[in-house]
C-alpha cells in the first residue's frame, strides 16, 4: 500500500514536473520590450481546425473551384515554393505539421532611430509541442544540405544553446522573384531580357546580403532574420525569457497590456504595431531631412503630424475569433481620451443610434451610418489648418464670404452652412442593374447628410457651385413637391485612353436630410418613400442577432453589407471581364516599363475564365455587420460574419 502511495505521489510530481517544464510562455513574455509589430496565433493547432471549417476554406475545397484552384497551386508550386527549397534546401512539407502550438513572428527595433544602420530585425518563434525530435531532425537535415550544396553555415552558441546562420545573397533571391514574375520589380526589365540566366545586379545591392539565424530550444524553433549585423543579442533575449530570466518583456510594455486585456483576450490570432515609436522615428528623421534641405520650419513634418494628431496615436491591433456561429474581428486604435486632437478627434461617434431608419430598403446591399455631429467635425478641421499654418484657413473663409457676398449679399457661410450641419451620415448602395462593366462599376448608391434646415445646405451648394469656373449652373426640377438639383460633373479618363459617360450629381433635401446621388431613380425612391414605404432593411433575417455580435446599433457607427450580392458584383465582373480586367493591371505602377504585359503574367497565376458561375458557390456567402465603440483608451471596430444558414448542420 506504501509502495502504491509512493508510486502514485511519484508519478504525480514527475507529471507535473513535465508539464511545467513543457510549458511555454505566452508570445508577449517571450518577445522583448522593444517590439515594434507582432501577429501571433498562441494555439496553431486548435486555430488551424477552426479555420477549416471556416465558409472560406469550404469554399476553397469546393470542386466546383478545382480548375481555379489547381492551376494556381500548380504555378504556386513550379515557381515559388521548389526554387525557394532548392535554394534553402529544405522541403516545406517537412515542416507544415510541425507547428502545434504558438506561432510568433515580430519585428524587434533592435536599436533602430531611423538610419539604416542598425535596422530593425525579424523573429520568428514557432512551437512544436511533442515533435520536438522531428524538429531536431529536420534542422540537422537542413545543415547538411546546405553545408553539401556549399553553403556557408556559421555555428555558434547562445545560452547553451546552438544557433546556425545563413548568408542569403539578396541579388540570388531577386533573381528568383523575377522568374516567378516575369516583367515586375524596379529593374526596368523582363527576366531574362539581358540572357537567359544573367543575373540583375539591381535585384539587390552588389554583396548585400541577410543573415538567416535558427536553432531549437526544448520545442521551440527560434529563428531571426537581420539584413545588417548579427541578430544574437536579441535572440538572447528570447532564450533568457524562456530560462525564467528578468529581461524586459513585451508584457510589460503598458502600450501592449491594454490591447491584450480587450482586443487579444481568447483571440485565436491577433496583430498588434506600436505606433508610438514609430512615428518618433519619422518624424525625427523628416525633420532631420527638412533641415538638411532648408525646409520651412512652419511647416515642419512633427507640426504637421502633431497637428493632424497622428502622434496620439499609441498602437493598431485586431483580434480574430472562429466560432461555429460565425467570425468576428476587433479592430483597436489606441488614443488615450486627453490626448485626442486632429484628424484622430475627427472620429469621434456621438453615442445615438445608428440603425437603418424605415426609409432604407431591404434590396440595399450596402448600409452605413455614423452619427458625428458636423459643426465638431467643422471645428476640428479648422483647428488642423490653424495649427499647421496660423491664419490660413481664416483667410481662405474670408476669401470664400468675400466672392460668395458678392454673388449673395445676405449669404454668411458658417451660419447658412456650417450652422446647419447635424449629426448624421447615411450611405446605402443597391445592386448593379446589369452585368456590363460600366453598370457594375456604377451601382446606385445614396448619401445623405443630417440637417435641421436642408434647404439652407441646398442653398449654399448651389451659392458655393456659382463661384466654380465652368458652367453650366445646376438645373432642377420638380418631384412631388421638392426641387431636384443637377450638376453636371466634369469627365475622368477610364483606363482605356476615353473619358467615362457624361453624369450629374443630383441633390434635394427632404426629411431631416440632404440627399445626394449619381443616380436619379434612387434619389427618387428615397423622395416618394415616405408614402409609399418600403419594406425595410432592418427586417432582413439575421440583421438584429448578428447585429448584437458587434455591440448592437446604439453606438454612433453602425454598417451592413450583403455578403451574397456584393461578392456575387465583384465575381461576376472578374469572371465576365476577364481579358478588361488584367489589361488594366498593365497601367499599375508595379509595371516594370510600359509595354510590359502585366495582366498575362497575372493570368497565369489566376485565370478567373476558370471560375464556375456564381449559384454554384453562393451558399458560402451572406452577410457581414460592423460598429465603432469609443472608450476612454481608444476606438474599437467590431466586424462579424455570421455563418451561412446553409452551412450549418
Amino acid at each position: 500500500m506504501i509502495r502504491s502511495r509512493l508510486s502514485l505521489m511519484l508519478a504525480t510530481a514527475l507529471t507535473v514536473a513535465w508539464t511545467s517544464a513543457a510549458a511555454v510562455p505566452a508570445p508577449e513574455q517571450l518577445l522583448p520590450a522593444d517590439t515594434l509589430a507582432v501577429f501571433a496565433v498562441p494555439d496553431w493547432a486548435k486555430c488551424e481546425a477552426a479555420r477549416n471549417d471556416t465558409p472560406v476554406m469550404l469554399l476553397w475545397r469546393d470542386p466546383a473551384l478545382a480548375a481555379f484552384r489547381e492551376k494556381f497551386m500548380a504555378k504556386l508550386t513550379k515557381d515559388v515554393i521548389t526554387p525557394l527549397e532548392g535554394q534553402l534546401g529544405i522541403k516545406f512539407s517537412d515542416y507544415s505539421s510541425l507547428a502545434q502550438g504558438q506561432v510568433t513572428l515580430a519585428i524587434i527595433q533592435n536599436g533602430w532611430t531611423g538610419s539604416s544602420d542598425p535596422v530593425p530585425a525579424l523573429l520568428l518563434i514557432i512551437d512544436t509541442r511533442d515533435k520536438s525530435d522531428q524538429l531536431k531532425k529536420n534542422l540537422d537535415e537542413v545543415k547538411k544540405k546546405l553545408a553539401d550544396s556549399g553553403k556557408t553555415l556559421k555555428t555558434d552558441k547562445i545560452r547553451d544553446v546552438e544557433f546556425a546562420t545563413l548568408v542569403v545573397d539578396l541579388a540570388e533571391l531577386g533573381q528568383g522573384i523575377h522568374k516567378a514574375f516575369p516583367g515586375v520589380g524596379p529593374d526596368g526589365q523582363k527576366d531574362g531580357a539581358n540572357g537567359a540566366g544573367d543575373k540583375k545586379e539591381d535585384s539587390g545591392k552588389s554583396g548585400a546580403t541577410i543573415q538567416l539565424t535558427f536553432g531549437q530550444s526544448g520545442s521551440l524553433l527560434v529563428a531571426g532574420l537581420s539584413v545588417k549585423g548579427s541578430i544574437s543579442a536579441e535572440l538572447e533575449k528570447v532564450l533568457a525569457r524562456l530560462g525564467g530570466g528578468s529581461v524586459p518583456s513585451l508584457a510589460e510594455q503598458p502600450d501592449f497590456e491594454a490591447c491584450s486585456k480587450s482586443v487579444f483576450r481568447e483571440a485565436q490570432s491577433y496583430a498588434w504595431l506600436h505606433f508610438a515609436p514609430l512615428a518618433d522615428v519619422f518624424t525625427k528623421a523628416a525633420a532631420d531631412s527638412a533641415s538638411k534641405q532648408g525646409g520651412n520650419p512652419a511647416m515642419s513634418p512633427g507640426k504637421v503630424l502633431s497637428a493632424l494628431g497622428l502622434n496620439t496615436i499609441k498602437t493598431l491591433s485586431f483580434g480574430a475569433r472562429q466560432s461555429p456561429d460565425g467570425q468576428s474581428v476587433d479592430m483597436f486604435l489606441g488614443s488615450p481620451e486627453d490626448q485626442r486632437k486632429g484628424l484622430v478627434r475627427f472620429l469621434t461617434t456621438e453615442p445615438k443610434d445608428a440603425s437603418p431608419p424605415a426609409f432604407v430598403p431591404s434590396d440595399a446591399v450596402q448600409f452605413s451610418r455614423w452619427r458625428v455631429d458636423g459643426q465638431k467635425a467643422w471645428a476640428t478641421l479648422e483647428s488642423i489648418f490653424n495649427e499647421v499654418s496660423p491664419g490660413t484657413m481664416g483667410f481662405f473663409l474670408t476669401q470664400l464670404e468675400t466672392g460668395l457676398k458678392q454673388k449673395d449679399p445676405s449669404f454668411d457661410f458658417k451660419k447658412n452652412f456650417i450652422g446647419n450641419l447635424g449629426d448624421d451620415i447615411i450611405v446605402y448602395q443597391k445592386a448593379p442593374r446589369g452585368q456590363s462593366l460600366a453598370e457594375l462599376s456604377s451601382a446606385p448608391q445614396l448619401f445623405l447628410i443630417g440637417s435641421p434646415n436642408g434647404d439652407q445646405i441646398i442653398q449654399s451648394f448651389k451659392t458655393i457651385i456659382s463661384l466654380a469656373p465652368f458652367p453650366p449652373a445646376p438645373a432642377d426640377r420638380e418631384f412631388l413637391g421638392r426641387k431636384i438639383y443637377s450638376q453636371p460633373l466634369p469627365a475622368m479618363p477610364n483606363g482605356a485612353g476615353g473619358s467615362t459617360a457624361e453624369r450629374s450629381l443630383m441633390f434635394c433635401a427632404s426629411g431631416g436630410y440632404v440627399a445626394m446621388s449619381t443616380d436619379s431613380a434612387i434619389l427618387e425612391e428615397y423622395l416618394r418613400s415616405s408614402d409609399t414605404k418600403p419594406k425595410p432593411l432592418s427586417e432582413t433575417a439575421g440583421l438584429a442577432d448578428a447585429a448584437q455580435r458587434v455591440g448592437g446599433m446604439g453606438t454612433g457607427l453602425f454598417g451592413y453589407q450583403n455578403d451574397q450580392e456584393n461578392v456575387k458584383m465583384v465575381f461576376e465582373m472578374v469572371r465576365n471581364n476577364a481579358d478588361t480586367f488584367l489589361k488594366a493591371f498593365d497601367a499599375l505602377p508595379f509595371a516594370s516599363k510600359p509595354g510590359d504585359d502585366i495582366g498575362k503574367t497575372v493570368k497565369e497565376w489566376v485565370d478567373f475564365a476558370l471560375l464556375p458561375s456564381y449559384d454554384k458557390i453562393s451558399k458560402y456567402f451572406y452577410l457581414s455587420v460592423y460598429a465603432a465603440k469609443l472608450g476612454p483608451e481608444g476606438y474599437t471596430l467590431r466586424v462579424f460574419t455570421p455563418t451561412p444558414p446553409q452551412l450549418k448542420h
